[in-house]
């Protein structure tokens, strides 16, 4: 792959784990000789380096974006990024992690082998979320993991009816529903009760919030046909998000119209584990088993 020859730095959280992997990060750029340039939100708080005064220059100085944090973290950094063609990976310093590739214990060694172009770029599939109020188009979102809609405010459930294509599906009485890619299957939905799907699979995920009736579960879906949400209670008290990052309120009688769009193919990954080794590794697989060690 084309060698990488200066990083955008990305971290939100204010934890002193944190502040130590941008302190080595730092002292890895002085000693390399590459170019690290941090977030502006960082400015009030790190001591070293060069914090960029705004997004722009920050996006504009920065040849591929690495996040540090959880997932959500990354996310962030896809969504800075624009879905745009530049390279991102991140550094894990949350729980699971199925998104962020690089460990802290390896984080100098991931740097240069990305100096050096020794790294593979994934694609995951992408979510295209339109808003349609009073027959016309108000937002457009795209999202990587998950369009969802949940109540706020107000401890009541939603009514939401949802079709594939032209197809009828059903009347949602829930919390709210979440839409998922195969990568978005491991992270909120997993959490809904839905199950986890193969990131080579194109395919749309629908898994209902604590819905009222226990006969509703997960669907999956042909990614060929929309999945359209329609808000059919009377006072609608709900929120949509695309990734928890992009938000916006919904009123009775709004649609949402979830898509395919393409596929994110910038994402950098370094480790050789598959999608099964990750969930294993993950989720604990087989730990219970007296015979751990043996392999089939």
């Amino acid at each position: 792959m084309k060698p990488l020859v200066s990083f955008g730095i990305v971290a939100f959280k204010q934890v002193p784990k944190i502040y130590a992997i941008l302190d080595r990060i730092s002292a890895w750029s002085k000693e390399s000789n590459v170019p690290v340039y941090f977030h502006p939100v960082l400015s009030p708080q790190f001591r070293a380096g060069s914090v960029c005064p705004d997004e722009a220059t920050f996006l504009s100085k920065s040849n591929a974006l690495i996040s540090v944090g959880g997932d959500g973290t990354f996310l962030s950094a896809v969504h800075l990024s624009q879905f745009s063609g530049k390279p991102v990976i991140g550094v894990n310093m949350g729980g699971l992690g199925f998104l962020t590739d690089i460990g802290p214990e390896e984080l100098e060694e991931s740097l240069g082998r990305m100096v050096k172009g020794d790294y593979r770029t994934t694609a995951k599939m992408l979510l295209k979320a339109i808003v349609v109020r009073d027959g016309r188009e108000i937002k457009t979102m795209r999202a990587l993991n998950d369009v969802f809609i949940n109540r706020f405010d107000m401890p009541k459930l939603t009514s939401i009816k949802a079709y594939s294509g032209d197809q009828f599906i059903s009347q949602f009485v829930s919390d709210g529903l979440i839409v998922a890619s195969p990568s978005g299957s491991t992270a909120y939905s997993l959490a809904a009760g839905g199950p986890i799907m193969d990131p080579d699979v194109k395919a749309i995920l629908l898994t209902p919030i604590c819905p009222h009736s226990l006969t509703e579960r997960p669907l999956i879906l042909s990614c060929e046909r929309t999945v359209r949400l329609v808000m059919s209670q009377k006072t609608a008290e709900v929120m949509l998000s695309a990734d928890g990052i992009e938000t916006m309120r919904l009123k009775s009688g709004d649609e949402v119209i979830v898509s395919y769009c393409g596929d994110q193919t910038n994402l950098i990954q370094l480790s050789q584990r598959s999608h099964f080794d990750c969930l294993r590794l993950k989720l604990g697989w087989g730990k219970d088993f007296k015979d751990s060690d043996r392999v089939e």
